[in-house]
């Protein structure tokens, strides 16, 4: 029996001290968000769906295989505050909220 996967990194335990000011950057609707915060949310993003816990599940089946694919593309392409809402709604009506 092979160990349990690790769940992914959450973006309040990040130590570089340069994550969490993105993330409430961004939870602020108001302030704007520089490239460098899109970056560094995208990268958080990233390695968030692609944690193989997501693979876990097992009602996934075919079409959810695809679907988890698809997400894990998408979180690739993002840059701009609109894509990271969108990937952000999206995720979350999957049961997965990186935030």
């Amino acid at each position: 029996m092979s160990p349990a996967p690790r769940p992914p990194g959450f973006w309040m335990h990040e130590i570089s001290g340069e994550l969490a000011p993105a993330i409430m950057r961004y939870l602020d609707a108001a302030e704007s968000l520089s490239v460098r915060d899109i970056r560094l949310i995208r990268a958080y993003l990233v390695q968030w769906i692609n944690s193989p816990v997501w693979d876990e599940n097992p009602g996934l089946g075919d079409a959810g295989r695809a679907e988890l694919q698809e997400l894990r593309r998408a979180a690739a392409r993002i840059d701009s505050r609109q894509g990271i809402d969108q990937w952000i709604e999206v995720a979350t009506d999957w049961g997965i909220d990186p935030l």
